[in-house]
């Protein structure tokens, strides 16, 4: 009626492994760089998507200009420019925090062979 050996080996293999070498501190400092990472994309993020309002204020051409189809620059933006940017920032966002990670945690080394 004891753990046994499966729950011996149980906890070692949970134990050891890439995640069981990171040390408090590198933890504390991967989490630090991408929650900079989170706010700087977000601030863009902000910036971009409240720009089209404050384009609409500022400049009447952005409104009344027709580009292809008739269509105004702030609808082409509204409707398909944000959705690309959108598209292109979460990628980027995407790719960085892996790479965050990889780097600063106990990742796998890509010059060791498998």
């Amino acid at each position: 009626m004891g753990d046994g050996p499966a729950g011996g080996d149980q906890a070692r293999a949970a134990s050891s492994g890439p995640a069981a070498s990171d040390a408090p501190a590198e933890v504390d400092a991967a989490v630090a760089t991408q929650r900079r990472t989170a706010i700087g994309y977000g601030l863009v993020f902000l910036l971009v998507t409240g720009s089209v309002p404050v384009l609409t204020l500022v400049l009447p051409w952005w409104s009344d200009a027709r580009l292809a189809g008739g269509l105004s620059p702030n609808f082409l933006v509204a409707a398909v420019g944000l959705y690309v940017f959108f598209l292109a920032l979460g990628t980027a966002a995407a790719t960085l925090a892996t790479a965050i990670e990889d780097r600063m945690l106990g990742g796998t080394d890509p010059d060791e062979p498998m």
